[in-house]
């Protein structure tokens, strides 16, 4: 197995591990971004195994997924009263940017469209994980407070 085959399975470990991380340490803005970040992807993994064949140029459904879940972190940017949504919306917002190129130039080589999508999904569980790592949960802050 090269590093080829084994790639949806390291994401899938980090996914697992960032939106695990997120629901165990964060409170409901970090409950949220996990469940739109896992749908995501979970839906995209469908989508591509049930429309598409691979990474071989604009995919459909793949972006329409991409901008629905824009729409869901946009959303919870918005309701937020926590940093690290404006992150993982703007990594997101460029991976998007990646399928728009596809869609102007479908000469595009494949793998800048597999690579270019698929990298900028590491930055936002890296954000997810470290606002769930932010977060100060209330009896914390108090006793932090006391001293």
């Amino acid at each position: 197995m090269n590093f080829a085959q084994s790639s949806p399975f390291i994401y899938y470990a980090c996914l697992l591990a960032a939106c695990g991380y997120a629901f165990f340490r964060g409170n409901r803005t970090e409950y949220l971004g996990a469940a739109i970040i896992l749908a995501g992807s979970l839906a995209t993994t469908i989508g591509l195994s049930v429309f598409e064949t691979a990474w071989t140029g604009f995919g459909t459904s793949t972006f329409y997924i991409d901008m629905i879940v824009l729409l869901a972190l946009i959303h919870l940017t918005l309701v937020s009263d926590r940093f690290w949504p404006m992150w993982v919306t703007a990594f997101h917002l460029v991976a998007i940017s990646v399928h728009v190129a596809t869609a102007v130039a479908p000469d595009l080589a494949p793998w800048a469209l597999a690579t270019g999508s698929a990298f900028w999904a590491y930055p936002m569980l890296l954000a997810l994980a470290i606002g769930a790592h932010e977060y100060v949960r209330p009896a914390e802050a108090e006793r932090l407070r006391s001293g």
